[in-house]
């Protein structure tokens, strides 16, 4: 028998600078600040109404620390994504990432959303998206996840079962 988990609670992740991780995800992301731990050095955050979302803590040594996984052949964690409630929040972010001089490594359209990808100031993987209203009926169907580059000027396609 699995367990029962109700969802992901929250994600850990090393930087080399705490403070610049916080302001990071303070400033940029929304995050709201909960506790800095002086025993652990990490600093916990949280998106609106919730425990906390994510940590940060230091690396033992920022000088030499490795940077962050990426490419297809890696293990790890390749990213962490944040939802947004509508196709105009992700507008938003996709404004505030710019605003913020953040380089957004691709925008993709997965048939069941529409993604924005970036990284924190330490290379980690980041993820804003949209997901369609008619997302899990897509999945359970077999999307057929196309990946097809997207810009805001392009339409949503009628089947997302968007109301405009």
């Amino acid at each position: 028998m699995a367990i029962n988990l109700e969802r992901i609670g929250h994600c850990a992740v090393r930087v080399r600078d705490v403070e610049r991780a916080k302001k990071f995800y303070i400033d940029v992301l929304g995050f709201e600040f909960m506790e800095q731990d002086p025993d652990h050095g990490g600093v916990f955050m949280s998106l609106p109404g919730d425990g906390h979302t994510i940590d940060v803590s230091p690396v033992e040594n920022p000088e030499t620390a490795e940077g962050a996984l990426q490419g297809r052949d890696r293990v790890g964690v390749v990213h962490i994504a944040f939802k947004v409630a509508s196709y105009d929040a992700l507008q938003d972010a996709y404004k505030t990432l710019q605003a913020n001089n953040i380089e957004v490594a691709r925008m993709i359209d997965h048939t069941s959303q529409r993604s924005i990808y970036f990284s924190d100031p330490d290379g980690n993987g980041l993820e804003i998206y949209y997901e369609y209203p008619t997302a899990r009926k897509l999945f359970l169907e077999g999307r057929g996840d196309e990946d097809l580059p997207f810009t805001f000027d392009d339409p949503l396609p009628e089947w997302a079962g968007v109301k405009g």
